[in-house]
């Protein structure tokens, strides 16, 4: 029998079972809701059904990349207690579902086909657990992928593309990746470089630094010149290009990358990057 997306989704909704397992509970149970739901009990789904609706804010996250450096995905997975998500179980299946991730292209958790892994771990942790956001990160041309990976939590993760000119090998880069990553887990910068800098925040920080006491009575002319002076400091807080790098602060990110690129013969500049938190939606 053909059941709706709907049906399955409503059916998902009630009792937080997997989308194959509540299809397959519709078929049988002929589209009747009730019967389905208890199909999903009767198939020792009900601890998953009792759980589902708890907050599932903890986890960790898992990173798989492809061996050319041309592919990397974060899979964060979520669960209820910060004990189950530092457990080394809970973080192997994490990993392999990010490996399963980066071998079929996922980028939703329901494209992924581990319904029967999630409600195992369910039954045998007794906690919620959902394989939250998908983050996948292809290089463009002849760049390269890097990431790093806080292995002290496994709760923050990074995703850098690295843009090479040059005959600059894919695994040197990646390593270079990592360094940046590393900053980007530690620094949080908002983009990589002030021109990527949205122009609202932009205007906001003028705007800001316009009110400064120290500017009354000075002239449109002057204030512009000091504004410009003063935003150093901000681009040196949100642009990862100009913060200060973390392993030598009397150098620039900018700087690391410029004497990474003359010891390896070629360019590597940073195309961009998503930092990865979990329980975070913003990174």
């Amino acid at each position: 029998m053909a059941v709706s997306a709907g049906d399955v989704k409503a059916l998902r909704d009630v009792t937080g079972a997997g989308m194959m397992d509540c299809k397959r509970a519709l078929q049988e149970a002929e589209g009747d809701l009730e019967k389905a739901k208890d199909i999903l009990r009767q198939q020792g789904l009900a601890k998953g059904e009792k759980r589902a609706g708890r907050a599932t804010a903890e986890g960790c996250v898992a990173v798989a990349v492809s061996p050319d450096h041309q592919r990397v995905v974060a899979v964060e997975l979520n669960c209820e207690t910060d004990f189950v998500g530092r457990t080394d179980d809970f973080r192997k299946m994490a990993q392999e579902i990010a490996n399963k991730a980066l071998a079929s292209g996922a980028t939703e958790a329901e494209a992924l086909d581990v319904e029967p892994l999630i409600n195992e771990a369910v039954s045998r942790m007794g906690e919620a657990i959902r394989v939250g956001r998908i983050f996948p990160l292809q290089a463009e041309g002849g760049n390269a992928v890097g990431h790093y990976l806080h292995t002290a939590t496994h709760r923050v993760a990074v995703l850098v593309e690295l843009a090479i000119e040059g005959a600059v090998p894919a695994a040197a880069a990646a390593e270079v990746g990592r360094e940046v990553g590393m900053q980007v887990a530690a620094m949080n910068p908002l983009c990589v470089c002030r021109q990527d800098v949205p122009a609202e925040r932009l205007e906001r920080e003028r705007n800001v630094l316009r009110q400064a006491a120290d500017m009354a009575n000075k002239p449109p002319q002057i204030q512009e010149k000091i504004i410009e002076g003063r935003l150093g400091k901000f681009y040196q807080e949100v642009c990862l290009v100009d913060q200060p790098y973390a392993k030598e602060a009397e150098k620039s990110v900018q700087q690391y990358l410029d004497e990474q690129s003359k010891a390896l013969g070629g360019k590597i500049g940073v195309a961009r990057f998503v930092r990865i938190e979990v329980g975070r939606a913003d990174g």
